[in-house]
């Protein structure tokens, strides 16, 4: 179980505000999740369930913390590459992402992070958070349309100066 999701619960953990706290996140959603064994319906999916496991125990730890200022230092960790002008601007690239990401209401914020940053499918995303379909679509593209006009606005004030 660890070794097949261990990393994308860490991703998701990661993504979801843990910062540095995330190994921890993930270690205790795994003993939640081994604990709920027997609840789990064995004909859904797991990885949406061990998702929404990651995402409130993410949200316990955090709770009463600061905003998820950490995330983008996290974020930043997973990129290394042998050209560094190409780095300079997929870091640059990753921190103008992180800062709109961030700008979003939590519940938007986390649809993208299941949808788009974890490649988490519709239905997936509206099981590992636990609302419905319908609320996962239309948060969704509201998420989508505030990103489009932070990119736009952000893009806008960086020609400017």
């Amino acid at each position: 179980m660890v070794a097949r999701h261990g990393a994308a619960a860490t991703r998701a953990a990661a993504w979801f505000g843990a910062g540095p706290d995330a190994d921890d996140v993930v270690q205790e959603a795994f003993v939640k999740a081994w604990q709920a064994l027997d609840r789990f319906r064995p004909e859904a999916p797991f990885r949406p369930w061990l998702i929404r496991i990651v995402a409130n125990q993410t949200r316990n730890t955090v709770r009463g913390r600061k905003r998820r200022d950490a995330l983008a230092l996290r974020a930043l960790e997973l990129r290394e590459g042998p050209d560094p002008a190409l780095d300079a601007l997929a870091a640059e690239r990753q921190r103008t992402l992180l800062a709109a990401v961030r700008s979003l209401r939590a519940a938007e914020r986390d649809v993208v992070v299941c949808r788009w940053l974890l490649g988490l499918s519709e239905a997936e995303t509206a099981t590992a958070l636990g609302i419905p379909n319908g609320t996962a679509k239309s948060r969704a593209s509201r998420a989508l349309a505030r990103l489009r006009a932070e990119l736009t606005e952000m893009e806008v004030s960086h020609d400017r100066a």
